[in-house]
């Protein structure tokens, strides 16, 4: 069976799953879902068949590999095993959307251990493909006793940071208090425009205190958001990780990995949604701003 995943039935089109009963040809060996070859009655390569044909896997079908921890199998350009969440490349991975510099784990001798008491698989699977940047400034943190893993991206864009993440109070939190220290600046554009002739200061004084707040959510983002985000997310997966073993309870490994696949790793939805919401939040101010 192993031979043909990644390849697709040439009658249906569908890949092959590992659960799927494949027959072959007998002239050429192509595969086929049993099912397939018996509605189409025949091998679609017939008129090919004769001497020196014989059907080849497709260049561009992924080729099948095995897990070297329990192996599963598996195909594509997956980072981590699906079933245990070791690293199934030693090669350095792709950095994910929102992490700089993701760095390797070298072998599968890596993922032993524990962080916070959790073995170290399971907080691989829960993360997902960028856990080897995580990882590393998690053990970085033990081994140093310091708190600070900086992340560029939560340090810029916090609440879309923290909200890709799945953090959601701390989203919350962070689009709050973005709202709340522009609320000055705010104020002062909408005046310039026309729209507000009541402030509730003067002018200059809420000039002074537009420059305060706006000096205080650069400090927020990079001292606060930024250099801590890597301590607030692996104090997120530490109590959701605990919280989905207590759930899964004696359902099973399986169950418990499926589980931590699912509620883990980035949100993309709530990512391009909050894109387009800022991008179309700045396409109105500017036709406002146009229109005034």
């Amino acid at each position: 069976m192993h031979t043909y995943e990644g390849c697709s039935c040439p009658v249906c089109k569908k890949p092959f799953l590992p659960s799927d009963d494949i027959v072959v040809c007998p002239e050429c060996g192509a595969p086929y879902h049993r099912a397939c070859y018996q509605l189409k009655g025949a091998c679609v390569f017939e008129e090919m068949h004769g001497p020196g044909f014989e059907w080849k896997r497709p260049a561009s079908a992924p080729k099948p590999g095995k897990c070297p921890n329990c192996g599963a199998s598996y195909t594509g350009d997956l980072i981590f095993c699906e079933q245990c969440g070791v690293p199934l490349h030693t090669e350095e991975p792709r950095p994910s959307p929102g992490v700089q510099g993701a760095v390797p784990l070298s072998s599968p001798e890596e993922m032993s251990g524990e962080i916070d008491g959790i073995p170290v698989a399971d907080w691989a699977a829960f993360i997902g493909p960028s856990a080897p940047y995580y990882l590393y400034q998690f053990k970085r943190m033990d081994a140093t006793g310091h708190k600070v893993g900086f992340v560029f991206s939560a340090a810029f864009i916090a609440p879309i940071y923290f909200l890709y993440r799945k953090m959601w109070g701390l989203g919350i939190l962070a689009a709050a208090l973005n709202l709340l220290l522009n609320l000055p600046a705010a104020l002062i554009m909408l005046a310039e425009f026309g729209i507000l002739f009541t402030l509730p200061v003067s002018y200059a004084t809420l000039g002074v205190i537009a420059s305060v707040c706006s000096a205080l959510l650069g400090a927020l983002q990079i001292v606060g958001w930024g250099m801590f985000a890597s301590w607030f997310y692996r104090r997120h997966c530490a109590r959701r990780i605990r919280r989905i073993r207590q759930e899964t309870g004696d359902a099973g490994e399986t169950v418990y990995r499926e589980r931590l696949h699912r509620r883990g790793g980035p949100s993309k939805a709530v990512l391009i949604g909050l894109v387009v919401f800022y991008a179309l939040t700045t396409i109105l101010t500017f036709v406002a701003a146009g229109a005034l």
